[in-house]
């Protein structure tokens, strides 16, 4: 069971990351209803976490416009598992 608390009506739980060569290290998320497996960060996290970029998708913004995403992998350890 993944344990939380809401915050201004938010629900925030711990997600632990796992780096290569690294100490595991928890960064809280507001987790969305829509959840759709994937987390989005701030590029700065991307760039101090030095994450490998995957690959690049083409994604259609709520304002209609279109953006190419970077994916970029990491190891989170979700649930215990």
């Amino acid at each position: 069971m993944i344990y939380g608390r809401l915050v201004d009506r938010k629900a925030i739980v711990p997600v632990i990351f796992r780096l290569p060569q690294q100490p595991n290290f928890s960064v809280d998320f507001v987790i969305d209803t829509g959840f759709n497996d994937y987390l989005t960060l701030p590029p700065q996290a991307v760039s101090a976490m030095n994450l490998p970029l995957y690959t690049t998708i083409p994604a259609r913004l709520a304002d209609g416009s279109e953006a190419l995403l970077s994916v970029h992998l990491v190891t989170i350890v979700w649930d215990n598992l």
